[in-house]
C-alpha cells in the first residue's frame, strides 16, 4: 500500500481561493487572513507556520514565519515575504501594493483571545469580522479533486480493515498490531 496522497494543486487552490474571495466580496470584507493549520493547509497546501492573506480581489499573499524553505516547497502558492514578526504584516501587504484592510476577516471561531486583542493592536483601524463561515462555505462543496481523494482514503481505509483480521490473534498487544498495519503501508 502506497502513503502517498496527492497533494492539493495549485489549480485547486487557485480555485479555492476564488471561491473565497466571491464570498469576501459580497460580505464587504477587504481580505482575509488565514492562520489556522487545517485552512492554511486547505488554501496553500502547507501546515508550516505561516500566515495567509487573501484579499478581496488579486493575488494572496503567503507569509511563511518557520522553516519558510519548507513551508515554500510545501505551498502550492508563490512565497510573498518571510514574516518575522506578525505585526509587519500591515507593512507587508503595502509592499507588495495592497491596502491595509479597513474590514478584516479572521477565523474567530478558533482564534485565541490573546491572538484576537494582538491583531486588533496590529490593525487599529480595521474592525475585525468571523470569516469562519466564509470558509466552510467554500469547504463545504466537494471539487472533483476531493471526492477523489476522499474516495481514496476510502479504499485505503478498507483494505487495511480487509488485512487486520488476517493479522489479529488472541492475545495480541496492540502495539505489535499497530506496528503490523504500519508495515502495510511500505
Amino acid at each position: 500500500m502506497s502513503s502517498d496522497i496527492p497533494a492539493v494543486s495549485s489549480p485547486e487552490a487557485d480555485r479555492r481561493i476564488a471561491k473565497l474571495q466571491r464570498h469576501l466580496q459580497e460580505a464587504g470584507t477587504d481580505g482575509a487572513l488565514i492562520l489556522q493549520k487545517a485552512d492554511l493547509f486547505y488554501f496553500s497546501g502547507t501546515i508550516q507556520d505561516a500566515c495567509l492573506y487573501v484579499p478581496a480581489e488579486g493575488a494572496p499573499l503567503f507569509m511563511p514565519r518557520k522553516h519558510t524553505r519548507r513551508a515554500c516547497a510545501e505551498s502550492v502558492l508563490p512565497c510573498s515575504a518571510p514574516l518575522a514578526r506578525t505585526r509587519m504584516i500591515p507593512d507587508i501587504l503595502q509592499e507588495h501594493g495592497m491596502n491595509v484592510p479597513r474590514r478584516l476577516g479572521m477565523e474567530l471561531d478558533v482564534l485565541p483571545a490573546g491572538l484576537f486583542l494582538s491583531f486588533q493592536k496590529i490593525f487599529p483601524d480595521a474592525e475585525i469580522v468571523d470569516v469562519s463561515p466564509l470558509i466552510r462555505m467554500v469547504r463545504s462543496v466537494k471539487s472533483p479533486f476531493e471526492v477523489d481523494v476522499m474516495a481514496e482514503a476510502a479504499r485505503r481505509a478498507d483494505q487495511v480493515f480487509a488485512a487486520v483480521s488476517d493479522l489479529l490473534r488472541e492475545g495480541m498487544p496492540e502495539v505489535e498490531l499497530a506496528g503490523q498495519v504500519e508495515a502495510l503501508r511500505s
